[in-house]
């Protein structure tokens, strides 16, 4: 299938903007002007263009399961995952799962990091709605309101294809990740929206929240014993990770 579709978000630089831009590069100015997107800012295209893929693969690969996203905030990848469904008929679901009122209060693990604060990536189930109109998606997923701790795993369906994992704190993605990992079948995949290895991927300056690096550890020590292990996938300003279940 065409991928266009994940760039719906996001509006192409005007005629002016582009002038603007080719003047900039004549006299060696590293800035370019872009259009305001249409996103919330929780997802960039090349970020989306990776859930694109990894998503699809499962399906060419005709992996059993359901699709899920824990974490989904606003919804811009959730946008990507239920258009890749959508495209592929035969009964699959795709559920989400968020409090949809920001992060909960930060354990000592989580605390000692210094990146995030109760309440932050705060996004109202209204404002999910309104990313699938405004990105021209009809189908909405199942939506899980409520603590990973109350939701996960009960609500998990009982078979995973495809598990976008987006979970910014060590503690929740500890909590989440094993019980995921569970239910995914061989030759599943399972992305991070954030996994920042420096060596991999070293960015100068980059914020606390494009590194998540509870996230890393967390993955990395839930991984330390399995046959898998954790990719990590340019996503410009930052870097997503995936693992293909064995």
């Amino acid at each position: 299938m065409d991928n266009a579709f994940v760039t719906r978000l996001n509006r192409p630089p005007s005629r002016r903007q582009r002038i603007i831009n080719g003047w900039l590069s004549r006299l060696n100015v590293n800035l370019r002007v872009t259009s305001k997107p249409y996103s919330w800012g929780y997802a960039n295209i090349e970020a989306r263009v990776n859930v694109f893929h990894l998503a699809s693969q499962t399906f060419a690969y005709d992996v059993p399961g359901d699709l899920v996203e824990v974490g989904c905030a606003s919804g811009e990848s959730s946008t990507v995952i239920q258009t890749v469904l959508s495209a592929h008929p035969g009964g699959k679901r795709f559920h989400v799962f968020d409090s949809f009122e920001g992060l909960p209060p930060p354990t000592s693990a989580d605390a000692a990091d210094g990146v995030y604060r109760q309440g932050d990536m705060a996004a109202p189930v209204a404002r999910f709605e309104a990313t699938f109109r405004r990105a021209g998606v009809t189908t909405l997923p199942e939506i899980h309101k409520g603590w990973f701790e109350d939701t996960i795993p009960t609500q998990l369906p009982e078979s995973i294809s495809f598990a976008m994992i987006d979970c910014d704190l060590y503690a929740s993605t500890a909590h989440v990740l094993p019980h995921v990992y569970a239910r995914m079948s061989p030759g599943a995949i399972g992305m991070f929206g954030v996994y920042y290895d420096p060596e991999i991927y070293p960015c100068d300056g980059i914020p606390g929240t494009y590194s998540s690096p509870g996230v890393k550890r967390a993955a990395d020590a839930f991984f330390a014993d399995k046959p898998e292990r954790v990719s990590v996938l340019y996503a410009n300003g930052y870097s997503n990770g995936y693992f293909r279940k064995v």
